[in-house]
């Protein structure tokens, strides 16, 4: 009776001395409890190659501008380049980039990732980005720790965790060519990524490097998870449990279906099959149903009439002559221009998307609350209110 209070008392103190370890740590077999789902609240940006042009101007403009406090994670890197001169010029190459804030944080030591001093800057933080390099060296050093525990309370605060390459696949929970002899075996000795999104495997440099067929290396033995491959120049933008596609390339997605856009149709695929598709910049996923986001599938605002009165009026495309006009018509907000009229739905009070596509708008407001610009990102246009 005695050995069991004593099994019983340990196993009381052990989880409230570790409670971050009901949240983070699973072992490999462990991920598919509850699906695939992404962070509640705040945002990932998970890239193909590194943080840089529209993925860094998006950072920046989610963690609320150049002051906002970031930290910066090499981990990644290889210990012989990682010297003190090292880290001073990758922070630097932050600050020349126009963060204002910056601070570098490393450890090979768990032990220390697990300390109250080596977590204050992520507190204070806004957003966090990896590095490339081995994606297991960031997890030796923070999976299951107090600094682990920070990055899920910075996304819950509303924060932005963003990284490419190496600082990709450590996003996922599944750790895609985790194995610490090489970068070509896809279950290595390492499989346990940080779990920002739940039951996913993430590849990149996908089809810069050939490496499109090699995720079902994974999925074969793993056959609950998604799979979602990264090329280089492309990236998704992750928030709840959807995702948009940014970026010049495609991201490839392994889900069981094979999309197709030119007939708008999901065809189901045979067990073992080698098929996947790909997504492109403004495409959209729903990680929950494992499935694109259509026209049909996305859910709309119902406004009022004297709700969309304030988006009404004409428009002038900015360095042209071209006018355009916003109007109401049976209780529906249209865009009319070059004698064509086109639907808009709105999915927030400030995003429509034209009926039928996966176009919008969103319109601008000032510091009054009035509209001021439309502005159609998919075209590079922005239209000036004119009244």
């Amino acid at each position: 009776m005695e050995k069991i209070r004593k099994i019983f008392i340990c196993f009381i103190l052990s989880t409230a001395l570790f409670p971050m370890n009901d949240l983070i740590g699973q072992d490999s077999k462990s991920l598919n409890v509850n699906g695939t789902i992404g962070p509640e609240k705040g945002t990932l940006i998970i890239t193909g190659d590194w943080i840089h042009g529209i993925f860094q101007d998006k950072f920046l403009e989610l963690i609320g501008g150049a002051d906002a406090p970031i930290v910066v994670i090499p981990t990644a890197s290889s210990s012989e380049i990682l010297s003190d001169e090292f880290l001073e010029k990758y922070k630097q190459r932050f600050v020349q980039s126009g963060f204002n804030n910056v601070t570098v944080l490393h450890t090979r030591d768990p032990k220390e990732a697990n300390t109250d001093e080596f977590i204050e800057p992520i507190k204070n933080a806004m957003g966090v980005i990896f590095s490339g390099g081995r994606q297991w060296r960031h997890a030796d050093s923070y999976l299951n720790t107090k600094a682990h525990d920070e990055f899920f309370k910075l996304l819950d605060r509303g924060g932005v965790i963003a990284g490419g390459s190496a600082g990709a696949t450590i996003q996922g929970s599944y750790l895609a060519r985790g194995d610490s002899y090489g970068n070509t075996k896809m279950m290595g000795d390492h499989e346990v990524g940080l779990g920002f999104i739940k039951n996913v495997a993430i590849d990149q440099h996908l089809l810069k490097r050939n490496r499109q067929f090699d995720m079902f290396e994974i999925l074969d033995n793993r056959p609950e998870l998604l799979g979602i491959g990264i090329d280089e120049g492309a990236g998704i933008i992750v928030k709840g449990d959807s995702f948009k596609v940014l970026g010049e390339s495609y991201v490839v997605m392994y889900d069981g279906t094979r999309w197709s856009k030119e007939r708008d149709t999901i065809y189901k695929l045979p067990k073992g099959s080698r098929e996947f598709y790909t997504l492109k910049s403004g495409d959209e996923y729903n990680l929950k149903t494992r499935s694109v986001i259509t026209f049909e599938t996305k859910e709309f605002l119902s406004l009022k009439e004297n709700e969309l009165k304030k988006y009404c009026g004409d428009y002038k495309l900015a360095e042209a002559n071209t006018t355009s006009k916003f109007l109401i018509e049976d209780g529906s907000l249209f865009f009319r221009v070059n004698d064509r009229t086109f639907r808009l739905f709105p999915e927030s009070e400030t995003r429509f998307y034209v009926q039928g596509t996966t176009i919008y708008l969103d319109f601008l407001l000032n510091s009054k609350g009035k509209i001021v610009k439309a502005l159609i990102p998919s075209h590079k246009e922005t239209w000036e209110r004119m009244d």
